[in-house]
């Protein structure tokens, strides 16, 4: 489980942190803050996994403007495994801005360490904490990636298969294709390759059956997922319904020809039975786009209750009356505060609320930051 965030000199992020337990609910007016959180995340995501060097994945331009400070720095807080992960890195940036790197890298478990890099000099340590190997290392990439497992690294090798398992999404079903030509281990941003995602998944029979359980209850006459070839390596992700009303039948749809809300649904409910129970955790960006009331109320139930037992964790952005009401019932919210050229703040919001309004109905007077 993330226990904890601190970014610093990141867009409008300046000495900022946060902690967190199983689920929260940012809010907080457009342009506070809330967005680059998740932004942050995934960086440092796709930096700890490979996926880009540090001047791709943190340009200079992403540096607070109205400082001078040359430093990126942040900080994660992972649990699990029987202990909490410190991991810090730090990015020095040109004052010209043409040449980014790590000034250092850093990696600890239970306050012992397990990684350092300082300016390229690398110093590895086994789970016993003893000092391992030292060696140059090349200062504008993640050294995590290199590391292959071994009998006296599995720390670090826990650290690097949670780092995985962070869903950053803010889905947007119009860009979903319903072809694909490979397998993707992680929905994208968008969730533009959720078809390439559920060829993945479906190597996992039981949650491709417990998905098509789920969904026959919250689609009208959903019958199950079908894949049909389109090339040599292509395939078409199709939807099978019953007929109606007889019931006699079945059509076929492309996921490409469904509504905007039945794939924001699909998606929805494919993040919470493909993910729940493996130590996941979810950033979800304004889950209730393109659905009605009826439609988000059950997934949220649903993700309420999954949180509470422990077999996931959420963070939410969301401007949906009903997901403020139900989830401030609990103490779940950071309100995000921004001004022009200052540091975001995010305050816990009291959930001891005394007004007799909705929280919603608070955030539509601006009458919360009275109950944070």
């Amino acid at each position: 489980m993330l226990k904890r965030i601190y970014i610093d000199n990141f867009r409008c992020l300046v000495n900022f942190e946060l902690t967190f337990d199983a689920l929260h609910l940012f809010l907080g007016p457009n342009g506070s803050g809330k967005t680059s959180v998740f932004d942050a995340l995934s960086k440092i995501q796709s930096f700890a996994n490979g996926d880009g060097k540090v001047d791709q994945l943190f340009p200079a331009t992403e540096r607070t403007r109205w400082q001078e400070s040359r430093l990126q720095q942040f900080e994660l807080e992972l649990e699990g495994n029987g202990g909490t992960f410190k991991y810090e890195l730090a990015i020095d940036h040109d004052p010209e801005g043409l040449r980014s790197r790590v000034k250092h890298e850093r990696l600890g478990f239970n306050g012992q360490p397990l990684l350092r890099v300082e300016l390229g000099e690398v110093q590895l340590f086994r789970d016993n904490h003893s000092q391992g190997p030292t060696y140059t290392f090349d200062w504008t990439q993640s050294l995590l990636p290199t590391i292959l497992p071994r009998p006296y690294n599995t720390q670090l090798t826990w650290f690097k298969e949670r780092m995985q398992r962070f869903v950053i999404v803010q889905i947007s079903p119009v860009l979903m294709a319903d072809e694909s030509s490979g397998e993707e281990a992680r929905p994208s941003r968008r969730m533009e390759n959720f078809v390439s995602w559920y060829r993945y998944l479906s190597a996992d029979q039981g949650k491709i059956f417990e998905l098509t359980r789920v969904l026959k209850e919250i689609l009208d006459g959903f019958e199950n997922f079908r894949f049909k070839k389109a090339g040599e390596h292509s395939q078409i992700l199709k939807l099978i319904f019953t007929r109606q009303p007889n019931g006699d039948g079945h059509v076929e749809y492309r996921l490409g020809e469904l509504s905007d809300g039945q794939r924001m649904i699909i998606a929805l409910y494919a993040l919470l039975t493909c993910t729940q129970s493996e130590n996941y955790t979810l950033c979800v960006d304004e889950p209730e786009n393109y659905l009605a009331l009826p439609e988000i109320q059950p997934w949220l139930t649903q993700l309420y209750d999954l949180c509470c037992q422990r077999k996931l964790q959420a963070l939410l952005i969301s401007h949906h009356p009903e997901l403020i009401n139900y989830l401030l019932a609990s103490p779940v919210g950071y309100w995000f505060d921004h001004e022009p050229n200052t540091p975001v703040r995010a305050k816990p919001i009291a959930t001891d609320n005394t007004s007799g309004l909705p929280f919603a109905e608070l955030i539509a007077r601006g009458w919360l930051h009275e109950q944070a």
